[in-house]
């Protein structure tokens, strides 16, 4: 229950809510971008998009990594995530944050924590997504070289990435909110210059200008895989899928959801959000 203050001998008492009524309140709200709190949500989420002839890149929503023990932890998750899509035949890959495997604690173990989830990637038959934050690069240069492994970046740090590590044969670009038109003209250029063979490239929340310009160009289209954040237009999915685009949904779950949500929920929807808690705080939030 929330506690009441007394504002002054004969005026109304406002009733403080505690933190947990407002987010219950936002998580309903911006639960269709989220898979949900646990992996077993995310592994049904993952069943019923490939039932759709869609791919998926599950990651775990873990926040403030402050010790090697918290790193292991996460570690462990994407570990046994691993097995789990093996085990249900499912068509997944994983995306690791190195913020989560320990990169802010030091570069060793981040890259002992990467290792050991390419390692079982490996064993089990499922693809890697080290995502990287702005300016950084692979923790050790042999895991450069890794099979199974690519590298997923804000999409104006490809072009630095693919130069650094020449080994790696997949990139994903993640589009940012802010990112305007020269972020997206660069990496069109970049992405003709880059090597490889078919599936080997991503792109993550790219505007339509970028997507379209893709697809135009009928050997970028073919190799190209469109990512969408789950909860975005199906309407437009529906629309590239009759261009016969290549897509895969990214699928967060974990109970460190709230910075996401702010994050990279789409600014309109947020604004709906913000009104709803306040009307929600708002009718059931005073009494006498």
């Amino acid at each position: 229950m929330g506690r009441r203050v007394r504002r002054g001998a004969g005026k109304k008492m406002v009733q403080l809510r505690d933190d947990s009524f407002v987010e219950k309140i936002m998580y309903r709200l911006v639960r269709k971008h989220i898979s949900g709190t646990t992996m077993s949500s995310a592994l049904g989420r993952a069943r019923e998009l490939n039932s759709k002839k869609l791919h998926v890149s599950i990651t775990f929503l873990s926040n403030g990594i402050t010790t090697k023990s918290r790193a292991k932890y996460v570690t462990t998750t994407y570990l046994e995530l691993i097995r789990q899509i093996s085990r249900l035949g499912l068509k997944a890959s994983v995306q690791a944050p190195l913020a989560q495997l320990g990169l802010t604690i030091d570069s060793a173990t981040a890259a002992e924590n990467l290792g050991e989830i390419i390692r079982t990637g490996n064993r089990h038959g499922v693809f890697v997504w080290a995502e990287l934050p702005p300016g950084a690069s692979l923790p050790a240069a042999e895991l450069g070289s890794a099979r199974g492994l690519g590298l997923a970046a804000p999409a104006a740090e490809i072009a630095r990435l693919a130069r650094e590590h020449r080994h790696v044969r997949a990139f994903k670009a993640i589009f940012g909110a802010d990112d305007g038109k020269d972020v997206g003209e660069a990496l069109l250029r970049q992405l003709k210059s880059m090597p490889g063979s078919s599936g080997n490239r991503a792109l993550l929340s790219a505007p339509d200008g970028v997507v379209s310009r893709i697809l135009n160009d009928g050997k970028q289209g073919r190799q190209m895989i469109f990512e969408f954040r789950l909860g975005e237009s199906a309407k437009r999915m529906r629309r590239l899928a009759r261009r016969g685009a290549r897509m895969s949904v990214y699928l967060p779950f974990g109970k460190d959801w709230q910075a996401y949500a702010m994050t990279n929920v789409p600014e309109g929807y947020m604004r709906f959000i913000a009104g709803r808690l306040l009307g929600e705080a708002g009718s059931g939030g005073t009494g006498v």
